[in-house]
């Protein structure tokens, strides 16, 4: 009758270990994924090129383009490289709609999505992302970004 109690104790004991090892090894896991999609974009110029020629209605003619360095910033609860971009496109009507940032989001070291301020700013109820824009890109040091500016269809 001893050996059987001994049985469930040692079931119980392995069960328990492996549990936490495996804990252990879901956060490493969750780091190594983290490091690999916060790699540097090195050519998120190229990138954002790109993304924009399909995001604004009309690429051509883009006024006032600017765009700052990627730096690792908090995307809802996570860390990303990010880059802010500024420029005046025009609208389907062909009329300019004003000076624009949205931010670009990147992961893996390549153009991810972009995430546009908030429509009225100070609008209770705005989602955290659409902040981060205001906050961060409204901070941010822009440098010209001519070969936006110089974009064709």
């Amino acid at each position: 009758m001893t050996g059987s109690r001994r049985r469930p104790i040692g079931i119980m004991m392995v069960i328990a270990i492996a549990t936490a090892l495996t804990g252990c090894g879901s956060a490493t896991l969750h780091e190594e994924r983290e490091t690999r999609l916060n790699v540097y974009p090195d050519n998120y110029r190229a990138d954002l090129l790109a993304a924009l020629h399909a995001y604004v209605s009309d690429p051509t003619k883009i006024r006032d383009a600017y765009v700052s360095d990627p730096a690792i910033t908090p995307i809802g609860n996570r860390n990303r490289y990010a880059a802010c971009v500024r420029f005046n496109a025009r609208n389907s009507d062909g009329r300019y709609t004003g000076s624009k940032d949205v931010l670009a989001v990147f992961a893996a070291g390549r153009f991810d999505q972009f995430i546009e301020p908030p429509i009225q700013p100070g609008a209770s109820g705005q989602s955290s992302l659409s902040a981060t824009v205001t906050e961060k890109c409204g901070q941010a040091d822009y440098r010209r970004f001519p070969e936006l500016e110089a974009m064709a269809r």
